[in-house]
């Protein structure tokens, strides 16, 4: 499954928002060739960081006779809990890590603390990781799924001419409210068409 074909499961099946997180879990599990299974864990942290990170845990099978698919984990703060918009970006930017490549994988501790650091540097364009980028076509993935095109399409103009607030379509597509000028800008259809078409 390449992240264009549950896109096209998605358009078909909302014909208005918000797009469910939990079906788009179920999506994955059904039609993603190797992860079989997505668990979701909160975890406390002394300080709440609003945080969530995807890793592949280890394989399991339905039965003795079925295939083993991979097991992944989406582990997030627990704080996360109270803005529920935000973590459903959040999980959902998350569940987009199953569509990264095995050299851009995050799947040891040393690799895990490069991307923090990188994240932390922001580096050029020409000094980014594999890792960083999926890291940013992952948030970009969560908004298209979660706004998919053909939905998404239906609020612009009225966002443009200011006849609809951000809050509005935030609330209309249940996602948090800085991320609704990132989808109304132009530069959604220059991503879409890269990440889709």
């Amino acid at each position: 499954m390449r992240f264009k074909d549950l896109y096209d499961l998605v358009e078909r099946e909302f014909q208005q928002p918000p797009v469910n997180f939990d079906r788009l879990r179920e999506l994955i599990n059904g039609y993603h060739p190797s992860v079989g299974r997505v668990e979701l864990y909160a975890v406390k942290f002394e300080e709440q960081n609003h945080q969530a990170h995807y890793r592949l845990v280890g394989y399991d099978r339905s039965s003795a006779y079925d295939e083993e698919f991979i097991v992944a984990q989406i582990r997030y703060c627990e704080g996360l809990d109270e803005h529920p918009r935000a973590r459903r970006f959040a999980l959902t930017k998350e569940l987009m890590h199953v569509f990264d490549s095995e050299e851009t994988m995050t799947n040891t501790r040393e690799k895990f603390f490069e991307l923090l650091k990188e994240i932390q540097d922001r580096p050029l364009p020409e000094h980014r990781t594999g890792a960083f980028n999926t890291e940013l076509d992952s948030r970009w993935m969560a908004a298209i799924i979660l706004c998919p095109k053909h939905l998404r399409d239906q609020y612009v103009e009225e966002f443009k001419s200011g006849d609809l607030q951000p809050f509005e379509i935030a609330e209309a597509f249940r996602i948090p409210e800085w991320v609704v000028p990132i989808l109304m800008g132009d530069y959604y259809d220059i991503v879409f068409d890269k990440l889709v078409k």
